[in-house]
């Protein structure tokens, strides 16, 4: 009896000893996890498309040229307007940005509209709901009107000499000259001219 006792003893101390062992090398061997991260689709970020602010000379050129920088980022360098030309024009057919066409249709350049079925405004003193074949075209955005300026001078006929000049490197008074279909009034190209001289050349870094 006092036999198998003792071997029972042994037998006991025996199995607690390699349970003990069989726990140290469970918690010493280090665990194996592989976690599945699903990488997140990466959305191209769309560039901020810069907003013209009217508020004073100053802020409607400096906002007006980030605009213009915007553009000009999708476009080849040989598709680029002199700024200088550009911000002269808009100065003059918005009075530095204070016009009701600027601000209330978002146009820059004047420019028009043949299309009935088009938003488009008329002259404040002309009824507005009247069509009389053209309208001052309306532009989501002031930025908007920079863009469709920008193409006109690159696409339409009546700027081709405009274009041609411009490959030839000449000066922006001499391509003034060549946008004398722009406007009706005979003296337009000289005041184009006159603004870039007095009021742009030597006062904004373009």
């Amino acid at each position: 009896m006092k036999t198998i006792l003792s071997l029972l003893a042994i037998v006991g101390i025996y199995l607690i000893a390699f349970t003990e062992i069989k726990q140290a090398e469970t918690v010493s061997k280090p665990l194996e996890i592989t976690i599945h991260v699903q990488p997140a689709s990466i959305q191209p970020v769309e560039p901020v498309v810069p907003v013209i602010h009217t508020t004073d000379k100053d802020t409607f050129v400096k906002t007006l040229c980030e605009c213009v920088n915007h553009v000009y980022a999708e476009l080849p360098e040989s598709q680029h307007i002199p700024k200088e030309i550009l911000i002269a024009q808009a100065v003059l057919e918005t009075g530095w940005g204070t016009s009701r066409f600027a601000n209330e249709g978002n146009n820059l350049f004047g420019i028009r509209t043949f299309n009935k079925d088009s938003e488009w405004l008329l002259p404040v003193t002309w009824d507005q709901n009247k069509w009389i074949g053209w309208g001052v075209k309306v532009y989501e955005t002031k930025c908007d009107s920079v863009r469709d300026y920008i193409r006109i001078l690159n696409t339409v006929f009546a700027y081709e000499k405009f274009r041609e000049l411009r490959d030839q490197n000449a000066d922006v008074y001499t391509l003034v000259d060549t946008l004398e279909q722009y406007a009706t009034k005979s003296s337009y190209t000289e005041l184009v001219k006159k603004v870039i001289k007095y009021n742009i050349e030597g006062i904004y870094e373009l």
